[in-house]
């Protein structure tokens, strides 16, 4: 496939994100009987806790917290401009700090409060979208994307995908069965997260899709 007709499909795929996005915030806002039933089905299955499992979701949920993400966006900041990923290093804060900062104004607008449930962990603001899902997506979803092309053997691209989707989920989910979040909230932010890599990924495939993979600057 060309380079010409890739960037025509994420040109569809950012609308198709956007319009998504849109449609569910509005719908939130206006609490629709849609965002209703989804919210209370998901928690009629989600909200069920022990001590034991409790713990392991508190634990899993502090991967997504603010200074674990940014300690981890350093690192590979870090790791990434010594092996000379230039493009990469720049794509992976680019999206960290575009996604969280824009779902810390959306919050400011929308002024969704928290679930009135127990909450088994504390959360200060406002509600959607959730700052841990578009947080977590924006880090681990933009590792996924630049593991694809910066490795070779495919075993190990495959293992750092699985990875880095499976502590997108986890972290979502947690925010949902530790009482803080409705699941609309979890959705949006992947949805907010989704949306701007994808228009950060097209300006960075402007000229070639292995822009990430460059080691440097090139004409």
């Amino acid at each position: 496939m060309k380079i010409s007709e890739k960037i025509s499909i994420l040109n569809v795929l950012l609308l198709i994100l956007l319009i998504l996005f849109i449609f569910w915030t509005i719908n939130v806002v206006l609490q629709t009987t849609l965002i209703k039933n989804y919210d209370s089905t998901l928690i009629n299955q989600i909200y069920h806790q022990n001590n034991f499992t409790i713990s392991l979701f508190q634990s899993i949920t502090n991967i997504g917290d603010t200074y674990e993400t940014i300690t981890m966006t350093v690192v590979i900041f870090l790791l990434l401009i010594i092996k000379k990923y230039y493009y990469a290093s720049i794509y992976l804060v680019l999206n960290k700090v575009v996604i969280a900062g824009l779902n810390s104004l959306i919050k400011i607008f929308v002024k969704r409060e928290r679930p009135e449930h127990m909450h088994y962990i504390y959360a200060g603001g406002y509600s959607f979208p959730s700052g841990h899902s578009a947080s977590s997506f924006a880090l681990y979803i933009s590792i996924l994307i630049i593991s694809l092309y910066i490795f070779k053997k495919l075993s190990l691209k495959i293992f750092i995908s699985a990875i880095c989707i499976l502590t997108v989920l986890l972290i979502g989910y947690s925010r949902i069965f530790l009482g803080v979040h409705y699941p609309s909230d979890v959705l949006g932010g992947y949805l907010l997260a989704a949306t701007i890599l994808t228009f950060n990924t097209l300006l960075f495939r402007a000229k070639d899709l292995s822009i990430l993979q460059l080691k440097g600057i090139k004409n």
